[in-house]
Parts: structure tokens; sequence; C-alpha cells
């Protein structure tokens, strides 16, 4: 008498070999349509929406509780108005999604600068092979340190070795400032996505970061008298291990920090980070797509009044406080209190006097004779849902 469960024979499938043997290569005749596919995308619009969604939160509230006050319906369900939040709410959500948001971007653009960079053929197949947080953040240590490759970021970001070879109409010196412009953008991006991912992981994961107000000072001297302030305003509590993401493993545990927020150049910055991803998107589609597209150039200074202006204006000589947390020794008493300070950096050449409201700057990127392609008519494709026209086989 046989149950009702069937057993499965153990032949293998018309792709696999052997147990042990290689895993065979990816068809090549995919990238075509997956290149088409990915390209379809626009994950630059995602991120500036973000952006313009967070900033609506600093309109006065006589402009937010209209909108606030409607109901809303995604398919199904339907959103009823809760009441507007008051002033503190919104300033502590404004203040945490700000850090959320930058370092969203911070590591969409080192991820896709890599990806196509690195794999020129299918940069989406790149970007899926990037499981690894630590490898990841491996690779951005050693390239900030070695520094970003201005030839990688000139075929990147501007679409060619130089104006000639980009095919868009911007002079010698503008080129090479734009990409001077990028390569301190993506410095920026990876110090901070290696220095503070602490303070990002507690406010993604649980939001555990603790917002100390308006009135919060630090201030440094042996005697009241002699004491300087060093910071006054907000800033973010949260606990961690180690004293600092790259501590070595024997280092002291359990710290408290307290940082600064600077929730005006998280979007700031932020906000030229949508500004290159939307070039090299457009790059991207010319080079795998032959779609023409348009460039949005900003200039090193740009890039260094978004960095600088928020620090100089806050006022504030230090951002981060790190406090090792007290221990008990076997008699009884406890550990003295140790407080590392840890400051922005603002380069000396840098002024106020260097900031300039100046608009981004907007290129065609035509399509150049070796970007066309040939038109395929394939009636047959490897992907279900390929754009038209992809299939090479």
């Amino acid at each position: 008498m046989s149950s009702g469960t069937s057993r499965r024979g153990k032949g293998r499938s018309g792709n696999q070999k052997k147990q042990g043997s290689p895993p065979l290569p990816l068809a090549r005749e995919l990238f075509p349509e997956l290149n088409a596919t990915f390209y379809t995308a626009d994950p630059a619009a995602f991120l500036h929406l973000r952006i313009e969604m967070l900033s609506l939160m600093a309109l006065s509230m006589a402009d937010l509780a209209p909108v606030l006050a409607k109901h809303r319906r995604i398919g199904a369900v339907e959103f009823n108005p809760t009441g507007p939040p008051d002033d503190d709410q919104r300033q502590r959500y404004l203040v945490a999604e700000a850090q959320i948001v930058f370092h969203h971007a911070a590591e969409m653009i080192l991820r896709m600068f890599f990806a196509h960079v690195e794999a020129p053929d299918c940069p989406w197949l790149g970007m899926a092979s990037s499981t690894s947080f630590v490898e990841f953040k491996h690779k951005v240590e050693a390239t900030l340190k070695a520094g970003f490759d201005e030839a990688d970021i000139a075929n990147v970001f501007l679409g060619g070795s130089d104006p000639i070879d980009a095919a868009i109409r911007v002079t010698d010196g503008e080129f090479a400032d734009s990409v001077k412009a990028v390569r301190l953008l993506l410095g920026f991006c990876a110090d901070r996505l290696l220095t503070e991912s602490f303070l990002y992981n507690a406010a993604k994961h649980g939001l555990t970061t603790v917002q100390l107000d308006e009135s919060t000072k630090l201030s440094w001297g042996a005697k009241d008298k002699d004491r300087i302030t060093i910071h006054t305003g907000p800033m973010l509590a949260y606990l961690h291990k180690p004293a600092a993401p790259n501590a070595p493993k024997e280092g002291p545990k359990w710290h408290i920090s307290t940082t600064g927020p600077l929730p005006d150049q998280d979007l700031a910055v932020s906000t030229l980070v949508y500004r290159a991803l939307r070039s090299l998107w457009s790059v991207a589609k010319r080079r795998y797509t032959a779609e023409s597209g348009e460039l949005i150039l900003f200039t090193h200074q740009d890039v260094e009044t978004c960095i600088y202006g928020p620090i100089a204006s806050s006022m504030n000589v230090v951002r981060t406080a790190v406090m090792e947390l007290q221990k008990k020794k076997p008699d009884g008493s406890l550990t003295s209190i140790g407080i590392e300070f840890r400051g922005p950096q603002i380069p000396e050449s840098w002024s106020t006097r260097d900031v300039s409201n100046s608009p981004a700057k907007t290129v065609n990127l035509p399509v150049r004779q070796r970007d066309r392609r040939f038109s395929y008519d394939s009636s047959r494709a490897l992907l279900p849902f390929s754009p038209k026209g992809s299939s090479r086989v």
C-alpha cells in the first residue's frame, strides 16, 4: 500500500552538471534585455520625491493643516486624518528622516558608481551581486583611501573622457570642474557612510536615537570660569559597543554618543546626489539603450557650499561627543569618565563669501554614432517582460 506522497527522482535538469562542477555562466544574450529593462526604472526620481516630501515638513502649520486634514486612499485602504503634528514632532521627524534619506542616497550613489565601473556589460548584475555589506564597506574604505578615479567619474557621470568624447556642449574647464565636484561628493558620502554607521543604524533599525532638545549645551574646561561652549542646540544620543566603526575588536565596549544633527546639510547633499544620479542614469541609458538625455552639472563650489555652509551656520565646533560608559571595578569603584570630541572640518580655503545660489546647469546628452543600435525584429525573447526591440535571440 503506497502513501499519497510522490517521490521525486534524483535526475538532474538540463542546466545542471555533476555535483562539484562550476555553475554555468549566464547567457550573454540576456544582457541587452536586462539592460533595456533596468533602465526603464528611475531611482533618481524616487530619491527626489523623498527629499520633496520631507522638506514639506519645514512649512508652517498654516500651510500644512489643509493638506493633512484631507482623507487619503491607497488602493482599497482609506487613511483618515489624525490631526496635524505639533512643531516639536515635526522637527524630530525632520531630523531623524533627513539622516535616513542622506544615508540611503549616499549608499545608492556609491553602489551605482561601482556597478557601472565594475560590471560595464550589465550594471544591474553588478548591483544585485553586491549582497555583503561588509565587502561593500571595505570597498568604500579602500576607494576613499586611494581616491575616486577621475576617469571613471567622467565616463560614468558625464558620458566620456572629455567634452568631445561625451558629445556635450561644455568647456574643458566646466567638464573638469564637474568631475572634481562629483569626486568631492562621492568622497563626502563615503566618509559619512563609514564614520556615522552607528548613528544611521540607530535611526534606521528601531529608531533608537534619543533627541535632546534645543537647550542642550556642551562645554569644556577645567574650571567654570574657563569653560568654553563647544556645542549648543539639539543632539541625537545613541548607544553603541565599540568606540567607532573602525575601532579594534579588543578595544573598550559600550559607549554613548551625542551628535548634532544637520538636516540642512543632509537634504542639500542628498539633492546633489539626486542630480548626479540623474546624470549617471542618462549616460547609462544612452550607452545601453541608445536614448538621448540630459546631464545636470554642478560645480565643486556647489558641493562645498552644501557641505560646509550648514556647518558654518551652526556655529558649533563639535559635532559628536563619544563617552565610554562607566564600568564597575572589582573593589566596587567606578571607572573614570573619558570623552572624545569629533568636530566638523571646514577647509581654511573655504569661506562663506564663496556661497552663491547659481542654478544647476542642464546640458543635452545626444546619442552618438557608437551608441546607435541595430534594429532587431526577433519574435523570441529570453525574459517575459523585455522592452520591444531588446531581444538578441
